[in-house]
């Protein structure tokens, strides 16, 4: 089973995804908007959400196993 750190994590990686995916398949320019967003860092507002949740999944697994260290 996993624990809720891992499960927070592949739950932000699939968002991400999911994310990316949507926008390169749904919208016009798709795939040009993923490539330009490999170059320059600007994203639709779902796929900066979308990291910002990766990011924040990231931290508190690392924070919690900073912490566990310490012990």
């Amino acid at each position: 089973m996993m624990s809720d750190p891992a499960q927070n994590l592949r739950k932000a990686i699939e968002s991400l995804m999911d994310a990316k995916l949507h926008d390169a398949l749904t919208r016009p320019g798709g795939l040009d908007r993923l490539a330009a967003h490999r170059v320059t860092g600007v994203a639709s507002y779902d796929i900066r959400m979308a990291e910002r949740r990766l990011d924040q999944a990231l931290s508190e697994m690392m924070s919690e196993q900073l912490i566990g260290q310490e012990v």
